[in-house]
């Protein structure tokens, strides 16, 4: 697909949000650790991104307060706990789903921990993706999410739904759906400092 990065750019930076291109993921990481305070606790919603990064397990090697509810050995309630914290905490750590040429952050979510502190709560939103994650506009944002993300994201959890044979999204009713609260940011909202990270390589689903 071809999408000019530096149009995308130009238009996040426009409507608000502070984008740069980083050429690789070595460059990424130590820049996104770079304006992560000491101090701040960092809430890190489900994100495959932010994982092949490497920013889960640096941040807690140098001792920063996380709330991750995909470390192993979590119990239910543990898992709630991280999840209600990310709404609280100084600075979100996450990916997106895809992002727009005309500079628009496109979001699906499950549960909602991931989407509901991305528009308000913690004071730094950082956003990490993926070359391949640049799309020309919101119809293909969704066409991403349909016949891409969610169709992979659910082989990997072994879900119940009928995108993990039909290799798109057939909009079905199962109990186990991921696909639920759909969240775009046309600008940056109020009162919240967004980071926004293209990367120039191929990360996360």
């Amino acid at each position: 697909m071809n999408v000019n990065v530096q149009a995308a750019l130009k238009a996040l930076n426009r409507h608000g949000f502070s984008a740069q291109y980083c050429a690789d993921a070595t460059t990424a990481k130590k820049l996104i650790l770079g304006v992560i305070p000491a101090a701040a606790k960092v809430g890190i919603p489900g994100s495959k991104t932010i994982r092949q990064l490497g920013l889960d397990s640096a941040l807690r090697e140098r001792g920063q307060i996380t709330f991750d509810h995909w470390l192993k050995g979590m119990t239910d309630e543990q898992i709630l706990e991280a999840r209600r914290a990310q709404l609280t905490c100084d600075v979100l750590l996450t990916s997106s789903n895809a992002v727009t040429e005309q500079g628009e952050v496109y979001n699906m979510d499950g549960m909602g921990n991931r989407v509901a502190p991305m528009i308000w709560g913690p004071p730094l939103v950082i956003i990490a993706v993926g070359i391949n994650k640049l799309v020309p506009d919101l119809e293909a944002a969704r066409e991403r999410l349909r016949k891409i993300a969610a169709p992979r994201r659910a082989r990997e959890l072994n879900l119940a739904v009928p995108c993990t044979k039909m290799g798109e999204c057939g909009e079905c009713n199962a109990r186990e759906r991921i696909c639920r609260a759909e969240l775009i940011l046309h600008r940056a909202p109020f009162m919240t400092d967004y980071k926004i990270y293209i990367i120039g390589e191929e990360l996360g689903n």
